[in-house]
C-alpha cells in the first residue's frame, strides 16, 4: 500500500511542477500544442481530427483573456471553426462538408464529451460512444482494449477479472449482444476471457447501451456493444506493428486507387514458443483448480512429465468500395482461434491424461449503404457467423481403466438486416426495417469408460433450430429542449410459433446549460442463451453450452428495465447518475448455475435494482474520475431455497473505482484503485454417504454467505514519439502493472469431494479461486 501512495505522490508532484509554467505568447507554435494549452488553461476539452491540425501554426504576441476571444483568434488564422457541444466541450472542424457516404455526427446528440477520458462520449439517446484511437491511457492497460476499458463505466463489471465476462446491470455475459460490423459474436475472447478477440487498432467506433437500445438490436436482454471497424478509404498506406508480453500483432490499411481499400490485421500469442512473466501470471489465475494444475502438482517433477501447449490467433479483413459518392459496399470478415493441448504422464504406474480443447469463431458480413437524397438513406447487411467448441479428455491408467470425456458445441447463424432512415425535418426522424435470423445449434456431451460400474452416457441435441422474423420501427422527435426516442420491435419465432413484442422509450430534457435529465424503459426477449453443464467440470474450463429456447426445459428469456437519471456539467466538473429497476423472467437453474451440481431444473426470476454514478473533474493536465455502482440482485426460483428469495450469484452491492490520469506532452500516466464489496456463495455443511456411489455434498441456504471484499491498485504509462522529423513513423512504448500491492482476492468458492489415501475416507475440500497476482506488461508499437 505504501508503494501505491508513492506512485500517487509522484503524479501530484508532476502536476505541481508542470503547472508552474504558463505560456504568454505563441510564435509559429504548432496548433496541436496551442489546443493542449487552451484545454489546460480554461479547463475545457477540444476534439478534432489530427489531420486538420497537421502543419498548422499559431502566432499570438499576447494571449486573449477569455476563451471565446482565444478561439476566435485561432479560427481567423486557420480557417477552422469551433462548435460548442457543452459548457466545457468543443469540436474543431473544417468549414466544408463531408461526402454523403461519410459517417455523419450530429453534434446536438452529444451530451457528455470525454465521458471517461478522451475517446469516450455519452449521446442523448443514452448510448456511450468510444473511439479507441483517441483513448488516453487507463490504469492496468497497455493496449486500448475496448472490453477492458468499458469496465470503468458504472453498471458494467467483470467479477471474475476477465476482459469479456461482462455483467451489465446484473445480466450475464451470454445475455449481452456483441457485434463486429453487424456480425453476431458467440465467442469474443482469448486466453479464456483475459483478452478480447477484437484488434483495437482496426476499430473506428463502438456504441455501448445499458438500457433502451435501438429497436434494430434484438435477441438480448442485457447490454449491447456494437463495434464498427474502419469504414473510410485511407489516402495512403498505413502499417502498424506491435508486441506486448502476450502477443504480437500487425495491421495494414491499403488504398487501391481512390475508391477501393483493403484493411487487414492479425494477432498471435507466442506462449507456445516462449513464456513471459505476464503469461505465467495469467496462466496461474486461469488454470488454478483445473485438471492442468491438479495433474501438475500430483506427482513430483522427477516422476511425472507434463506438456501444456496453448496459443491463440485472430485475423480480420475488410474490403471497402465506394461505388459512387452516395453508395458504399463493404465486405468484412473476422476469425479467432484458441487451442490448448495438455498432456500429463506418470511412467511409474503407466498413467497418462490428454486434454485437447479447440474454440473457434468466424464471421463474414456484406454491407451496402446508399444515400438516396438528403432525407433518405438505406442499409442492407448479410451476415454469417460460425462458433465451434470441441473438447476431448482422455485418461488411461495401465490396464485398469480408460476414460474418455467429450464435449462439442456449435452454432451456425445466417442473418439478413435491412433498414431505412428518413429525416422528415429537424423535428422528426423515422427508422424502419426487417431482420431475419436463422440458427442451428448442436451440442454433444458424453463419457465412455471400460469400467463396469461406471456406465457410459451420451447427451446430444442435434440440429436444434431457431428462426426469428422481426420488423422494427423508431420515431425520433426533437424540439427545443426535448428529445424523445420511441421504438417497437415485433418478432415471430417459427419453431415456437409465437409472437414477441418489444417496446422501448428514451426521453431527454435539457433543463439548462448545465443540467439534463433522462428517462428510459424497455422490454427485451432472448431466444439463445448458455446453460451450465457439469459432466466435464473435472477439466475446470468452459463448462457452458449455447442452446436455443424450446417449449419444454429452456424458455425464452424476458426482461423489463426502467431507469431515471441526469447529468450535470459545470466548468471542469461532470456528474452523471442513473437509478434503475430491472426484472428478468424465465431464468433456469441451468442458465444461472449455483456452483452446485443438480439434475433438477427450476424456473425463476431475477430482480435487480441499482444506482450508477460517474464523477469527473479535470484540472490542467490532470483528470480525476470516480465510478460507483450500487447493485442489489435477488433471485426467486420455484424449487430452490424453499421458494424463498435469495441473493443472486453476482449480488455485489458496491463497486468503486478511483482513477487519476495525467498527461505531460507525449507522456501519459494513469493510476487506478478498484474496490468492491463481498460476493455471495453457498456454504457446504458436510458430506452424506459412505462410498463413491452415494457420497454427496450437503449445502446450507443458497448464497447465504459472503467472501471478503475485493480491492487492487493498477498503474499504466505510455510514451509516444516521432524519431524522425517530417516522417510518418510513430513509436509508442507502454508499461502497466496490475495489482501493484499483490492483493490475494478470492473471486469464487466451491467445494470438492476428495479421497484421503491415508485413511481411505472421503473429505470435503474448499476450492477458492484466487485473483490475478502482481502482473507487469510492456508494449512497443511502430506505425508508419
Amino acid at each position: 500500500m505504501k508503494r501505491a501512495y508513492l506512485v500517487y505522490l509522484l503524479l501530484v508532484c508532476f502536476h505541481a511542477v508542470h503547472s508552474q509554467a504558463q505560456t504568454t505568447s505563441y510564435n509559429k507554435t504548432p496548433l496541436k500544442t496551442v489546443l493542449t494549452d487552451i484545454e489546460k488553461r480554461f479547463e475545457v476539452s477540444i476534439s478534432y481530427n489530427s489531420k486538420i491540425v497537421k502543419s498548422q501554426t499559431i502566432t499570438l504576441k499576447k494571449l486573449p483573456n477569455t476563451l471565446s476571444e482565444t478561439l476566435d483568434a485561432i479560427s481567423q488564422q486557420t480557417k477552422l471553426v469551433f462548435q460548442k457541444i457543452t459548457a466545457t466541450a468543443y469540436i474543431l472542424k473544417k468549414l466544408k462538408t463531408e461526402k454523403n457516404i461519410a459517417r455523419i455526427i450530429n453534434l446536438d446528440e452529444v451530451l457528455i464529451s470525454e465521458y471517461l477520458t478522451t475517446g469516450f462520449s455519452k449521446n442523448i439517446d443514452g448510448a456511450i460512444e468510444a473511439i479507441p484511437k483517441d483513448f488516453q491511457t487507463l490504469p492496468g492497460f497497455v493496449e486500448p482494449d475496448v472490453l477492458q476499458s468499458v469496465q470503468l463505466i458504472p453498471g458494467i463489471q467483470s467479477p471474475d477479472e476477465t476482459s469479456t465476462g461482462l455483467n451489465i446491470r446484473g445480466g450475464t455475459p451470454d445475455q449481452n449482444l456483441i457485434l463486429w460490423d453487424g456480425i453476431k459474436m458467440y465467442q469474443y475472447d482469448h486466453f479464456f476471457g483475459m483478452i478480447s478477440s477484437f484488434n483495437p487498432y482496426l476499430i473506428e467506433n463502438v456504441k455501448i447501451y445499458k438500457n433502451a437500445a435501438s429497436a434494430k438490436y434484438g435477441n438480448h436482454i442485457s447490454g449491447v456493444i456494437d463495434i464498427e471497424s474502419h469504414s473510410k478509404i485511407p489516402k495512403k498506406t498505413n502499417v502498424g506493428l506491435g508486441a506486448n508480453m502476450i502477443y504480437v500483432d500487425a495491421f495494414v490499411q491499403q488504398p487501391i486507387g481512390e475508391k477501393v481499400a483493403v484493411i487487414a490485421s492479425v494477432r498471435r500469442s507466442y506462449s507456445d514458443a516462449f513464456e513471459t512473466v505476464t503469461f505465467d501470471e495469467f496462466s496461474e489465475q486461469i488454470f488454478q483448480n483445473t485438471k492442468i494444475t491438479d495433474n501438475t502438482g500430483t506427482f513430483s517433477d522427477v516422476l511425472s512429465q507434463t506438456n501444456n501447449s496453448f496459443y491463440f490467433i485472430d485475423f480480420t479483413a475488410k474490403i471497402i468500395a465506394n461505388i459512387s459518392e452516395n453508395s458504399q459496399l463493404s465486405i468484412s470478415s473476422i476469425v479467432s482461434k484458441n487451442e490448448l493441448d495438455f498432456v500429463s504422464q506418470f511412467d511409474e504406474i503407466n498413467r497418462r491424461t490428454d486434454d485437447d480443447l479447440s474454440i473457434n469463431n468466424a464471421g463474414i458480413g456484406i454491407s451496402w449503404k446508399q444515400t438516396w437524397d438528403k432525407n433518405l438513406k438505406t442499409e442492407v447487411n448479410l451476415t454469417t457467423s460460425q462458433y465451434n467448441f470441441e473438447y476431448l479428455g482422455e485418461e488411461l491408467l495401465s490396464s485398469l481403466f480408460d476414460y474418455e470425456n467429450i464435449k462439442e458445441n456449435s452454432v451456425s447463424e445466417i442473418g439478413v438486416h435491412a433498414q431505412a432512415t428518413y429525416i422528415l425535418n429537424k423535428v422528426h426522424r423515422f427508422i424502419g426495417g426487417y431482420e431475419l435470423i436463422t440458427n442451428e445449434l448442436d451440442y454433444t456431451i458424453g463419457r465412455q469408460s471400460d469400467v463396469i460400474f461406471d456406465p457410459d452416457f451420451l447427451v446430444t441435441s442435434e440440429n436444434s433450430k431457431n428462426t426469428i422474423h422481426a420488423i422494427f420501427g423508431e420515431h425520433r422527435w426533437k424540439q427545443d429542449d426535448w428529445t424523445i426516442f420511441t421504438g417497437i420491435r415485433g418478432s415471430y419465432a417459427t419453431e415456437l410459433s409465437d409472437f414477441f413484442f418489444e417496446p422501448r422509450i428514451h426521453v431527454s430534457k435539457k433543463l439548462n446549460e448545465q443540467l439534463n435529465v433522462t428517462f428510459s424503459a424497455e422490454r427485451q426477449y432472448q431466444f439463445i442463451s448458455q446453460i451450465i453443464e457439469f459432466e466435464t467440470q473435472s477439466f475446470g474450463l468452459e463448462n457452458q453450452v449455447w442452446v436455443a429456447a424450446d417449449d419444454t426445459s429452456i424458455p425464452v428469456l424476458r426482461s423489463e428495465q426502467v431507469s431515471l437519471g441526469g447529468n450535470f456539467q459545470h466548468d471542469s466538473w461532470s456528474i452523471d447518475a442513473e437509478v434503475y429497476y430491472k426484472k428478468i423472467n424465465n431464468l433456469t437453474s441451468l442458465t444461472r448455475g449455483f456452483n452446485i451440481e443438480s439434475t433438477g431444473l427450476s424456473i425463476g426470476s431475477s430482480t435487480i435494482t441499482g444506482l450508477d454514478v460517474l464523477v469527473k473533474k479535470r484540472f490542467y493536465n490532470f483528470t480525476s474520475l470516480v465510478s460507483y455502482a450500487l447493485t442489489r440482485n435477488e433471485f426467486l426460483f420455484d424449487n430452490l431455497n424453499s421458494t424463498n428469495p435469495f441473493e443472486g450469484n453476482f449480488d455485489i452491492r458496491h463497486y468503486l473505482s478511483f482513477v487519476q490520469s495525467a498527461k505531460f506532452g507525449n507522456l501519459e500516466l494513469s493510476l487506478g484503485w478498484r474496490y468492491r464489496t463481498s460476493r455471495p456463495y453457498t456454504l457446504a455443511t458436510g458430506l452424506e454417504g459412505n462410498n463413491a456411489n452415494n457420497i454427496t455434498i450437503q449445502y446450507g441456504d443458497r448464497n447465504a454467505e459472503r467472501l471478503n471484499p475485493y480491492h487492487r491498485l493498477d498503474f499504466s504509462a505510455k510514451y509516444e514519439l516521432k524519431p524522425f522529423k517530417n516522417k510518418d513513423l510513430k513509436a509508442s512504448f507502454g508499461f502497466s502493472l496490475l495489482n501493484i500491492y499483490n492483493q490475494k482476492n478470492i473471486l469464487n468458492r466451491n467445494y470438492r469431494v476428495i479421497l484421503n489415501t491415508q485413511n481411505a475416507e472421503f473429505q470435503l475440500r474448499t476450492i477458492d479461486k484466487i485473483s490475478l497476482g502482481r502482473t507487469p506488461n510492456f508494449m512497443v508499437r511502430l506505425e508508419f
